[in-house]
């Protein structure tokens, strides 16, 4: 009688161990993926980001060969449309982050909570409960509280902040049509044809190629570490999470992201964080926790 509850939670628990990863490893691709920005231009760095994170993901796949099922028509479909998200998400991504910064940057991107509960419920017939609404409405507030931290409001142009949007529309397209698909298909292999399909489109733009060629060992190094975190291994997280729980569920473990980026800046430039920004990473933590500690009583 306690086998399927039990089921149930494992399913929970690993699907939010996913979520909580994908989180930590989005703070650390931002910070090094703005790092890298400051040494060449956008094009090129996402060029060369995607580039380290296919030869990543296709190193894992080719481990794995003999249980990699081979392509059907939904793969290549799913690759060709996850790759044009991510050229546009990523170049939306690159402009945002030396406006914003990549806490504010981070929280402009929890802005895909709302588009992909929506974007779940009208493709997927996923709702969502009340606990979630509450908690979503939790972590708006967070972002709210800064958004614009004091002092640098000058920086949070138009142009930033419609990149930042822009950023959360194409990663929150990409993970409802992951959530539609990924039972049915390979999580390693799907995510490494979209990234050579990306890489393949990049270097066709001019001057990208060489610009790529002509960068430092500096940059490659900063570019390679955004490779590991952002499309190699947060993709990967979030990819198996949705395997687990809802899309609507994914989306708000990895809300996260900006309290970890904010920690990790602290941990590493040594810089405070103000008390907005310590008040909202309360309140996402706190919309994060609420509709999962709801779904965990009411499965006891």
């Amino acid at each position: 009688m306690s086998e399927a509850p039990d089921k149930s939670h494992k399913r929970e628990l690993y699907g939010a161990l996913l979520g909580l990863l994908t989180a930590v490893f989005t703070a650390i691709f931002l910070l090094s993926f703005r790092a890298a920005a400051e040494h060449a231009g956008r094009n090129t760095i996402v060029f060369a980001m995607l580039l380290g994170a296919a030869v990543f993901n296709s190193l894992v796949t080719l481990s794995r060969l003999p249980q990699t099922p081979a392509p059907n028509t939904t793969w290549v479909k799913s690759a060709l449309f996850l790759a044009l998200m991510t050229i546009v998400g990523n170049a939306a991504l690159a402009s945002a982050l030396p406006v914003l910064g990549p806490g504010t940057t981070s929280t402009m991107m929890q802005l895909q909570v709302f588009f992909v509960a929506a974007g779940a419920w009208v493709f997927l017939r996923e709702r969502v409960g009340m606990p979630w609404f509450i908690g979503a409405l939790l972590a708006a507030g967070g972002f709210a509280s800064f958004a614009v931290p004091s002092g640098s409001g000058a920086s949070l142009g138009l142009y930033g902040l419609v990149a930042g949007l822009l950023t959360a529309l194409c990663f929150s397209a990409m993970m409802v049509w992951t959530r539609a698909v990924i039972r049915n298909l390979d999580p390693v292999s799907l995510n490494a044809g979209r990234l050579w399909i990306s890489v393949a489109v990049l270097a066709l733009w001019p001057g990208v190629l060489s610009s790529a060629l002509e960068r430092s060992a500096k940059a490659w190094m900063l570019t390679t570490a955004a490779a590991a975190c952002g499309p190699f291994l947060a993709r990967l997280a979030l990819m198996y999470s949705l395997r687990f729980i809802s899309a609507a569920q994914t989306k708000l473990w990895s809300m996260l992201a900006p309290v970890f980026a904010f920690l990790f800046v602290y941990m590493i430039y040594g810089s405070v964080p103000s008390w907005r920004e310590v008040v909202g990473g309360l309140l996402i933590v706190s919309g994060v926790l609420l509709p999962t500690g709801a779904r965990l009583w009411r499965t006891r």
